[in-house]
């Protein structure tokens, strides 16, 4: 059996009894429900991983589908003559995980039942890790940009995978939180995560501290952080730093799962999944040591955007910052006017979104100092800089972009960071406003 799963038999047939035997030696729970309103019912409230349908409920497919509940939908196995695929397939679309002819043997149909299980029960995990990347990468990974909509689908596969990951991006983008956001949302998250910094490190070091020490001269046995790491995750940043003998090292260790400590024989078991964190302008001065890393490890990679490309999520990390300072501080900060605003969206931001949190930072603390002391005269307020909404300031600047563009939208959306699609939905938006 691939997978234990709650099977429903609606419109039982008593030719099926053996199966029903087999399924529960197996480990699944079957019920059945030769009435269909009774199965709709209990598909609609989540009762059934896998259903069943033989005999009259096949002609009621419609009614079972539509029963499903808003979780995770079921998979459906309709017992059916062969005259009656297309009908049945067309009718359950993507609900449908087989279609078997009553003809056919009981293993054939057994199999057809395990294989929903099985599916479903995939199904499921992937509904339920998609739910877990949107919720923690939308907090840790701020924009609505395409850019780093892309960023967190490729963290999802990466968190369902057990493959090595190497993540790039210049200094500032935020690729240690997407290390971190891999080893969270996988099935390694309550295991250690540890990082060890490759770059500046003696190899003899760097050698003991991932692999670990035999007893001998210099003193007692010591474990590595690849045996602290066991069940967890490594993170090796500056990787482009490691030297090739200790690549090839940790490679093998990553496929056998296990390795020697330095001066040991006996090899120990280790099993660390490995992520690796090299710098966008690494990469590109030391091409051959890259392709070097990714041979060895064949690394699923993860390209970190620069602030420069997704521009489009500036206010949305300014509010997003700002936010978070005002929890810290305890106090509501001071609005910023649109003319402070604005030019932040046309800026370089060498330092990416590192950068932009230090100039939020920077702005609190004058706004701080600035602050009137208690029973001072409050200012007069200048009309002029009367803030706006982000998304009134976002407004301003897309219209801008596009009259520096002489009205070129392909021009405008890529030097926005945004898609085409998303400029013309936009524009269309404010013409109607």
């Amino acid at each position: 059996m691939f997978s234990t799963a709650r099977v429903l038999f609606a419109g039982d047939d008593p030719s099926f009894q053996t199966i029903h035997r087999l399924l529960e030696l197996g480990g699944h729970s079957v019920s059945r429900s030769a009435d269909v309103a009774e199965a709709a019912r209990r598909i609609g409230a989540g009762e059934a991983d896998v259903v069943v349908m033989a005999g009259g409920a096949v002609g009621s497919l419609e009614q079972l589908v539509e029963a499903q509940g808003d979780g995770a939908p079921p998979s459906f196995v309709a017992v059916a003559a062969a005259l009656s695929h297309v009908q049945l397939r067309a009718t359950l679309g993507g609900s449908v995980c087989d279609v078997v002819d009553p003809s056919w043997d009981e293993r054939t149909i057994l199999v057809a039942i395990e294989r929903a299980a099985r599916d479903g029960r995939l199904r499921r995990e992937m509904a339920m890790l998609r739910a877990r990347v949107g919720d923690a990468a939308q907090h840790a990974l701020v924009g609505r940009s395409a850019a780093i909509a892309r960023v967190r689908e490729l963290i999802g596969r990466a968190a369902a995978s057990r493959a090595p990951v190497l993540i790039s991006g210049e200094a500032g983008t935020g690729k240690d939180v997407v290390a971190r956001l891999v080893h969270d949302l996988s099935e390694r998250a309550a295991r250690p995560l540890i990082t060890v910094r490759c770059a500046g490190t003696d190899t003899d070091a760097l050698e003991r501290e991932l692999f670990g020490r035999a007893a001998g001269e210099r003193g007692r046995a010591r474990a590595g952080v690849l045996e602290e790491a066991h069940g967890g995750t490594l993170v090796l940043d500056d990787a482009l730093a490691l030297p090739a003998d200790l690549r090839a090292r940790l490679a093998r260790a990553s496929g056998s799962r296990t390795a020697p400590r330095v001066g040991a024989t006996e090899s120990i078991p280790v099993d660390a999944r490995l992520v690796l964190i090299a710098r966008t302008r690494a990469l590109a001065s030391s091409a051959q040591s890259t392709e070097d890393l990714l041979d060895r490890f064949n690394a699923m990679i993860i390209d970190v955007p620069p602030l420069r490309e997704r521009r489009s999520d500036i206010p949305q990390l300014v509010q997003h910052f700002r936010q978070r300072l005002a929890v810290e501080q305890g106090r509501a900060l001071p609005p910023l006017a649109a003319d402070e605003l604005l030019p932040l969206l046309g800026r370089e931001w060498t330092g990416n979104v590192r950068e932009l949190e230090q100039w939020v930072d920077r702005r609190a603390l004058v706004a701080k100092a600035d602050a009137p002391r208690e029973n001072a005269e409050a200012p007069e307020i200048d009309p002029q800089a009367t803030p706006v909404t982000l998304a009134e300031l976002e407004r301003r600047y897309i219209l801008r972009v596009l009259a520096l563009e002489s009205g070129h939208q392909s021009r405008t959306a890529a030097r926005l960071g945004i898609d085409r699609r998303t400029l013309y939905r936009k524009l269309k938006q404010y013409r109607s406003e």
